[in-house]
């Protein structure tokens, strides 16, 4: 073939040829506008619904690198403390008023005490994901719109839990106390073949975990709220009251539904109220804008003897 051969092919080619997306072909004469490219909208922080771009926290919140370890710590402990069965050696029966008050609240039916026993796992659930569900994501995150303080508070929130479930599990195994319903294991309303009579089961009575989660929960609602005024008047004190009840009755269910002692639930209500407490205390740092005003130099000249000098604080 020669080579005007191969022009005349190469152009007939290129006639066949689509003309490609975008490029005009011999039908359009550009007044068609093209369409614009579609791209994918960028990833953003939900709006908040407070428009009062006034609102501060009264404190802010410190985490420090030791916060990581310690809360590390918390968990490899609870870790320990959930697979490690209890020793072999255990204590039965209550103590002081242990007996008297399980007489006063012990439901008789085997049934009614298995629904209270439902019932305090939804109480101990709700009080144990709203810190970080509601006040950290909801309220801190999307109502207030502050990313920063919505990630403090879950961090300290799941440091004290962490460290309220070694503590707790640890002593649990430690102790390997008899739960109340344990002296009825292998008679005619336990049989020993069902789980309650398991020795990783049966033998974690002191103290209870329903308890000291519930109570550390609240005390981390009442820290969030009346210490940060996470959502104002009267919401705050509402949510702190709200939720101290929920945690009382969770701890009465244990003792209804026969799974604790009182000095198991009063125990864990202390200790888990403590650290619920102590644990953001020690994380308060000063309101917003207190800390840059106290960094910032503060030079004044002042009267020194028999002259004037420069007097500040640094």
């Amino acid at each position: 073939m020669g080579l005007p051969a191969r022009r005349c092919l190469m152009i007939a080619l290129l006639l066949l040829v689509p003309s490609p997306a975008g490029a005009q072909s011999d039908e359009d004469d550009g007044t068609r506008p093209t369409p614009p490219a579609i791209a994918a909208p960028p990833l953003r922080a939900p709006e908040p619904v407070d428009r009062d771009a006034s609102w501060q926290p009264k404190r802010t919140i410190k985490i420090t690198t030791a916060d990581y370890f310690v809360t590390g710590a918390g968990v490899a402990g609870a870790f320990v403390g959930a697979i490690f069965p209890p020793r072999s050696k255990h204590v039965r029966g209550g103590v002081l008023a242990d007996e008297d008050a399980r007489d006063f609240v012990r439901l008789e039916s085997r049934s009614a005490r298995y629904q209270i026993r439902d019932a305090s796992d939804v109480g101990v659930s709700l009080l144990s994901t709203w810190p970080f569900l509601v006040d950290a994501l909801i309220s801190a995150w999307w109502y207030r719109g502050d990313a920063a303080l919505a990630r403090k508070m879950a961090f300290m929130n799941a440091e004290a839990f962490a460290l309220v479930a070694a503590v707790q599990g640890i002593t649990t195994n430690i102790a390997s106390r008899e739960r109340p319903y344990g002296r009825l294991c292998g008679t005619d309303q336990i049989p020993n073949a069902t789980i309650d009579c398991e020795g990783n089961v049966r033998y974690r009575s002191f103290f209870s975990g329903h308890a000291t989660l519930s109570f550390t929960s609240a005390a981390l609602l009442c820290s969030n709220h009346l210490g940060l005024g996470l959502l104002g008047a009267p919401w705050d004190v509402l949510t702190c009251a709200t939720s101290a009840t929920v945690a009382g009755a969770t701890a009465l269910f244990r003792m209804m539904g026969d799974m604790h002692y009182l000095s198991d639930v009063t125990v864990g209500a202390v200790f888990g109220t403590t650290m619920g407490l102590l644990i953001p205390w020690l994380h308060w740092g000063p309101p917003p804008g207190a800390a840059a005003s106290i960094d910032r130099p503060d030079v004044r000249v002042a009267p020194v003897n028999q002259g004037l000098g420069l007097v500040g604080t640094f």
